[in-house]
């Protein structure tokens, strides 16, 4: 009896649960369409047929998880909260959703795409970049309609909470908690952002 033939969307996440599969137990460099097609029970023009590279293939990846995770894109997801505090605290916790799903491994391989010029990540960093402005703009602005500031953030101060984030996750290894998120928020984002 012939296997069902798997199309569009059903396909594309075999071949990215697959990639994911792959990533997360044996590493990136084991990440091969060979390996991907077999784990997906696919074959290898398939893949060649959607992806130009392995790096292309870790690009998808990542979008996948990302709206796999967070199932929409973050600014959007960012609402008022009722406070400056809040809003951060609600901001952060959406960021490090996002990291918990991207993961150490795919960090990782994106980070050595990131180190071989590749201009699908250089593009995505700037994106992503981008995002973060735009979610803190968005915290900004609430808190200013609320009368809590008058001043406008600074693009350090706005990069800031997820400069930390990023390097507790890459560096330190995660296990970011709730209690964390609420020192951080206290500790070091609170007075940066209320000081004019």
């Amino acid at each position: 009896m012939a296997m069902e033939r798997r199309r569009g969307e059903k396909l594309e996440v075999a071949i990215l649960e697959a990639a994911y599969e792959i990533l997360s137990t044996t590493g990136y460099e084991h990440m091969t369409f060979q390996n991907v097609a077999k784990q997906a029970k696919t074959s290898r023009t398939v893949i060649y047929g959607r992806y130009h590279n392995q790096a292309d293939l870790l690009y998808a990846l990542v979008q996948y998880r990302y709206r796999q995770a967070l199932g929409g894109k973050l600014i959007d997801l960012v609402q008022e909260q009722g406070s400056l505090r809040e809003d951060l605290l609600a901001a952060l916790e959406l960021y490090q959703q996002f990291l918990e799903a991207v993961g150490p491994e795919l960090t990782s391989a994106i980070l050595f795409e990131l180190s071989q010029k590749n201009e699908h990540f250089r593009e995505l960093s700037i994106r992503g970049r981008e995002s973060n402005m735009d979610m803190m703009k968005k915290v900004q602005e609430f808190a200013r309609q609320r009368g809590e500031i008058k001043h406008e953030f600074s693009v350090m101060q706005m990069s800031l909470p997820f400069d930390i984030l990023r390097f507790e996750n890459m560096v330190r290894g995660g296990n970011v908690s709730k209690e964390y998120l609420n020192q951080l928020v206290d500790e070091v984002l609170m007075p940066v952002y209320m000081n004019e």
